[in-house]
Order: C-alpha cells, then structure tokens, then sequence
C-alpha cells in the first residue's frame, strides 16, 4: 500500500514510507460496471431516474440529493502517479454530482491507520503484497478496512531494461548489448553495458528514493546473487523517470526499477529481468528471488458503506483500465499537466465513461 510510497498505496511502500507503489500499489480499482438503477443507492430507481442527452448521461436528482446529505468523504493521496491521479478522479466525480471530497495525502501505513479509525477514508490502490502486515491487522482481523474492489490486471514490479539491450532496435540503428537477458545471469556478463561514472567498474541500477530500498530488499539482492552492480538513487519517482526516459531516447542501456501498471512501461518497450521464482520464504530473508505479482484493491473505513453509500456504489462500479489510466497519466507526463488538471480534464471529456458507474 505505499509504494513510492506507491501504494496506499509500483511508488510509497509499507514500513519505509517509500512512496511505493504499487499502482504503483499497488492496489484498488475495478468492479463490474452495473445500469443506472443499482446506482441509486438510497432511493428506489424510478423510471424517470437517468436519461441520456447525446453521449453524456444526465445525473439523476435523486442520486444529488443523496449525495450531499451524505457529508465529505476523503481519498488517500500516496503522492505517486497511479494513485494521485485515481485520488483526484474521484474527488472530481463525487463533487460534478453535488458531494464534498478532499485529498489527504500520507505514507501508506499513517493512512491505513487513519482508515481504521474513520468512516470516510477511500484508497484507490493498495498493493497487498507490500503492506501484508497492514492487511492482516486491519482488514482480517480488526475488520475496520474493507475490500472496495480491485483491478483485472495484476500489479508488477522488478527490475527492467529497455527491450533494445536485448534484441537491439534496427529501425533506430540500436544493437543489442546484453542479448542474454532478461535471465539475471546475464547481469554480470554484462556489467560494462551498465557501467556509468558513478559505478565504475561496477554496473548501475538505479532505483528512486532511498527511503524505498528496504521495502524491495535490492541491496540483498545484489548480495546474495553476488551481482557486480552498485545501487543508485535518483531520489524520487520523478526522477527516476526523468532518468529512464533519458536514457530510453538516447538509445542507451538502462537498468532499474519500474513496475506496472505505470505510464512508462505503456510509452516504452520494456522488459523485466527474470530472476529465481518468488517464494515468501525468499522474500523474507535474502530477497535473491522476483517480486511477487499482487492484486491491485481498492479500499475503503469499514463504515464508509453505510455513510456514504453512493460513494460504496460507485466504488462498486468503478472500471478504469490501464489503458485508460495511461491516458490521464499522458496529460501529466506529455502535457505538463498537475495531477489534479490532469483528473478534471479526463473527467470533463469522459463523461459518459465515469457517468455509468453513476
């Protein structure tokens, strides 16, 4: 749930507070979109409930009038890209329908705990993998955070290299450099491909912040594999960016963290290094394995439901893809956008999209 602190939040992280991820963190989108009338929550659905005008569908009265006596309801910001952007879209949904939304932005493990306490805290992406602890205390056995959905796609993480250091670019005049990736043996063989000032004679894998290394184990990882590289921080996600998206237009060999989904790994042709299986029992001594694939939930105070049920529904219904996530994320990274711009835009020209988990 953090991730970069990603999650909570592949961004914050659990214990580190890294921004994790996993996003990106991790972790709660999805729900099968359902017609108008299961949406109206606390009213009966008349007939006259939801009509449609060109494209757009107009929002019931019944549906407002709910909405504002149900008061604020707030939605976790774990300041990485996957999970702001969700954050904002729907602070931007509940308020086009005449409710009262806010942000609060914080690390993965203070908005947890914030969550058990309330009854109207949302968190769009929570990566269960990486806040396991969280999820056993609060939701299975407290019980005061509960499953609000998930995506149908699985979050990823690891270390990636552009797929041209493999099987090289003709189109761009780009040879391979480490053909024998993305077996991680390969690593060593290839080390002078990774070299930079900064590591010589070692390779580089760069990851963001170093608030975000214990939650990956990647120091562990270069040791018990006995890999020939050296660690370096770009210092956060947006650099971390900045430096991939350098190296990837340059045509230049690049190894480093990223994780899906993620708009990078949308825009550019990437690959994960393979390393041995994961296995929990790795994971929680030498990290010498691959990160864990992980269900991407949304979720929500346990008695968010019954205060705010049109929030619960539209939670419910929810469906934003990757494909589309990667759509507002381009309005942030091509167009120079803020993330909440970026969430008001997509809203004013998709109506018709989010208007149906309406």
């Amino acid at each position: 749930m953090q991730r970069r602190a990603r999650h909570l939040g592949p961004g914050q992280r659990v214990a580190t507070g890294r921004n994790t991820h996993s996003r990106r963190g991790r972790q709660w989108i999805v729900g099968a979109a359902a017609g108008v009338c299961t949406v109206l929550l606390a009213a009966a659905c008349a007939p006259q409930a939801a009509t449609t005008s060109g494209s757009d569908k107009d929002i019931d009265s019944k549906v407002t009038e709910a909405i504002k006596k149900e008061g604020l309801v707030r939605f976790h910001d774990g300041q990485y890209m996957e999970n702001s952007l969700q954050a904002y879209l729907m602070k931007e949904i509940v308020t086009e329908i005449g409710g009262k939304a806010e942000t609060v932005q914080s690390g993965p493990a203070e908005a947890a705990a914030a969550m058990c306490k309330s009854d109207d805290l949302v968190s769009m992406d929570w990566w269960r993998w990486q806040f396991e602890d969280g999820w056993q205390k609060y939701v299975v056995k407290q019980k005061c955070i509960v499953e609000a959905g998930t995506t149908d796609y699985k979050g990823e993480e690891g270390w990636y290299v552009p797929t041209y250091v493999i099987k090289g670019d003709a189109k761009r005049g780009i040879k391979p450099t480490c053909p024998e990736l993305p077996d991680w043996k390969a690593l060593n063989k290839c080390v002078k491909a990774f070299k930079t000032s900064r590591t010589t004679p070692k390779g580089q894998y760069m990851t963001g912040a170093e608030s975000w290394a214990p939650a990956y184990g990647d120091q562990d990882r270069i040791d018990n594999l006995k890999l020939d590289y050296k660690m370096v921080f770009a210092g956060s996600e947006a650099a971390l960016f900045a430096e991939l998206s350098k190296a990837y237009e340059r045509g230049e060999p690049w190894l480093g963290l990223m994780w899906r989904p993620n708009y990078l790994t949308h825009k550019y042709d990437l690959t994960r290094v393979e390393f041995p299986p994961y296995s929990d029992k790795c994971w929680a001594t030498t990290h010498a394995c691959q990160w864990p694939e992980t269900v991407i939930y949304r979720t929500t105070s346990a008695g968010l439901k019954a205060k705010h049920p049109t929030v619960w529904k539209i939670l419910q219904n929810y469906e934003l893809d990757d494909k589309q996530l990667e759509s507002i994320q381009a309005l942030v990274v091509n167009d120079g956008m803020s993330i909440e711009a970026a969430a008001k835009t997509w809203v004013k020209e998709n109506r018709a999209v989010w208007t149906a988990w309406i």
